[in-house]
């Protein structure tokens, strides 16, 4: 079954010092199991993640990004050393916070 297609963009606005920076923005597609911007608004709207909206939806969208690779490639030996950590992590964020937390 095909995934959720999502075009994804990243711009350069300023470089650490806050200079502007003049950079080709990074522009490619891809496929996703979820829908991303579903999963980003779940976790703007978790009150155990108050990351505020920004950072939340960096962390969703870096998360989803990621994962879907991982899955992707789940035999590739890069990903060996995360394989139970980064399930027992996903487990714990889709429970959200259990009482007495």
């Amino acid at each position: 079954m095909p995934g959720h297609r999502f075009r994804i963009t990243v711009e350069a606005l300023s470089d650490r010092k806050g200079a502007p920076v003049e950079k080709t923005p990074l522009v490619f597609e891809v496929e996703n199991h979820d829908d991303i911007l579903e999963i980003v608004e779940r976790i703007q709207g978790r009150e155990d993640l108050a990351f505020g909206k920004e950072k939340s939806a960096a962390f969703a969208v870096g998360l989803k990004l990621f994962s879907e690779v991982m899955i992707e490639n789940r035999k590739h030996a890069v990903f060996a050393p995360l394989r139970d950590a980064f399930k027992a992590f996903m487990v714990g964020l889709k429970k959200g916070p259990q009482a007495g937390e």
